[in-house]
């Protein structure tokens, strides 16, 4: 699709080919001589321009710069040596100078010299080869001069470049010194980084362009020879391709491609690469983008040490993107780290607080717990010492008055007795609340079904009552104490509230990921669903605490042993149908 033109500007060529030669003699046989001379040339092409006045040659150079001056040494106006200063003063630097004089003297070839006459010739000597060689020489020897001078000027600006590229930290400085530094060093009108991307389309992410030139900066290009059919175009690349176009016109360039050039007035264009090597995890480089150049007056032929110098800038472009965009990631890796970092330290902090917290409410704890246990001395003692006291005095009273006692007086003591026994009853249920999860139990192996058996014969229900035991009840590494102390709630709340001698109880057992849970059946009266929650409360019960000794802790506790252990205790149950009150408890402990 796009044709690649090398060929080479016959300005580097040292042979002085089309050249403006300033013919300056008062002589005209001479000026013939050396015009037929120099037009007899097999090896270059000239353009003579004569003058016999020293005064108007000097007026022409005003306004044109030959290629070399073949100059009389004495004119009818100046000598030469005086126009050559005159024209030193006018240009700033002479262009190559052929000096030539009627007779030979040593002493005027040495003061031309120093005046920067090239070559001296006498013309009584002069012979057309001999006029030819010193053209050819002094413009070879120019040539060069300008050559040598040109590099070095590349030389200076290369290494101005690469100092502004090498000193820059951020992307956009680095591609703005490169297309800065290359568009000046070309002496091209516009110079333009262009970044490739994974779709292979592209965009201007950099410019440098003369004020009367289409700016480029920031536009995507779709058609860009390198995708779809042609996206194995880019891959040449990969080798140091370069894309030489001297005029996009005659070049085998698709219709919208041109069309796309035109846009931004190209005429010629020279494109390298900017690639990336050793690019982890990729082996091969990779084409990072383009840097490209835009000639948009005319056509133009590169030269090859133009080539050479993008190239070279593109190479040090490369290496500094690589090196920022190195320095990005490793900026934000930092960042992110310094981010884990902050959010550690709040962590560590917040850990530091909640311990804080915790070490106040374990303090708190333990001074509620020592108050707990001054209230169980207190409870224990100083409440049911009085208890005692009443007890016995009411007992006394009753057998001291015996058949004296009116009845009326003997159902206030009874009912003073049957207070005492529900108000003995309340505190040791508290007593028993308080001291859950608080007494150091030691675990023990036992299996569930002598649990059950042992509270069974200590409850001793009554005759007709049935309790059944399920087969699977399994043996267990556990707080044996509390876990009887369960079931001794469960299924004596189960007899104790039964409306029927005759009632029935069983215990299931059902294995779960890490816990058993067990289920107390009976077939009761059963509980309405609004009392669910409310049974396990401190202190609550469905009867009247007059007609029964309950404490209302029973379930509480049952509950509060539960919780210890990290189980959970419910209970399924309605009006009519008996109650099923469930728990989980841990299979090791």
């Amino acid at each position: 699709m796009i044709a690649t033109n090398r060929k080479t500007d016959s300005s580097d060529d040292v042979e002085p080919s089309g050249c403006r030669i300033l013919i300056i003699d008062d002589a005209e046989t001479d000026r013939v001589t050396y015009r037929r001379y120099l037009e007899a040339s097999p090896t270059f092409e000239c353009n003579p321009i004569e003058f016999a006045l020293g005064e108007d040659a000097l007026a022409w150079c005003e306004t044109n710069s030959p290629d070399l001056i073949l100059l009389d040494y004495l004119l009818p106006d100046t000598d030469g040596l005086q126009f050559l200063q005159d024209l030193t003063a006018q240009m700033g630097t002479l262009p190559p100078v052929v000096m030539l004089t009627g007779q030979g003297s040593e002493a005027v070839a040495v003061e031309a010299m120093k005046h920067g006459v090239r070559d001296y010739l006498v013309k009584g000597q002069l012979t057309p080869q001999r006029l030819i060689n010193a053209v050819t020489n002094a413009l070879k020897e120019q040539r060069l001069q300008a050559q040598i001078a040109r590099q070095e000027r590349q030389r200076q600006l290369v290494a101005s470049i690469m100092l502004k590229i090498g000193h820059s930290i951020e992307l956009a400085q680095i591609l703005q010194a490169g297309v800065d530094g290359a568009r000046e060093l070309l002496d091209c009108d516009r110079m333009v980084v262009y970044k490739l991307s994974p779709d292979l389309s592209g965009t201007v992410v950099a410019e440098s362009v003369l004020t009367q030139w289409t700016p480029a900066l920031g536009r995507t290009i779709k058609e860009n020879c390198f995708q779809g059919e042609r996206s194995d175009a880019i891959a040449k690349y990969l080798n140091g391709h370069q894309l030489i176009l001297t005029n996009i016109h005659t070049a085998d360039l698709s219709p919208c491609y041109v069309e796309m050039l035109e846009q931004f007035q190209v005429k010629a264009l020279l494109v390298v690469p900017i690639l990336f090597r050793n690019v982890p995890p990729a082996t091969a480089p990779i084409v990072w983008g383009l840097a490209i150049a835009h000639n948009c007056k005319t056509p133009r032929v590169w030269r090859p040490d133009e080539q050479n110098l993008l190239l070279e800038i593109s190479v040090q472009m490369a290496i500094a993107i690589q090196q920022t965009e190195l320095v990005v990631d490793l900026q934000q890796t930092l960042a992110q780290q310094q981010v884990i970092e902050q959010q550690l330290r709040d962590r560590v902090i917040e850990i530091e607080q909640t311990n804080l917290r915790l070490s106040v409410a374990t303090n708190l704890l333990e001074k509620r717990n020592q108050e707990l246990d001054e209230f169980a001395c207190i409870a224990s003692h100083d409440l049911q010492a009085p208890l005692r006291g009443i007890a016995n005095l009411t007992d006394w009273l009753a057998k001291d008055l015996g058949d004296q006692l009116p009845a009326e007086n003997q159902q206030q003591i009874d009912l003073i007795q049957s207070r005492i026994l529900q108000m003995s009853t309340l505190i040791n249920g508290l007593l028993q609340y308080a001291r859950v999860g608080r007494q150091q139990v030691d675990a023990m192996t036992v299996n569930v079904g002598k649990i059950v058996a042992e509270v069974v014969e200590t409850i001793d229900p009554p005759h007709e009552f049935r309790i059944k035991f399920a087969e699977n009840l399994p043996t267990l590494r556990t707080q044996v104490l509390l876990l009887k102390q369960v079931f001794v709630n469960l299924i004596g709340n189960a007899i104790k509230y039964h409306d029927r001698p005759n009632g029935t109880v069983e215990i299931l057992a059902t294995e779960r990921d890490y816990f058993w849970q067990f289920t107390v059946v009976d077939d009761g009266p059963g509980i309405a669903a609004e009392h669910h929650k409310k049974i396990f409360g401190i202190f609550q019960t469905l009867m009247v605490r007059s007609d029964n000794n309950s404490s209302g802790v029973g379930l509480a506790i049952v509950q509060k042993i539960v919780e210890s252990q990290g189980g959970v205790v419910w209970v399924d149950s309605d009006l009519g149908r008996g109650c099923d009150f469930s728990f989980t408890w841990p299979k090791v402990i």
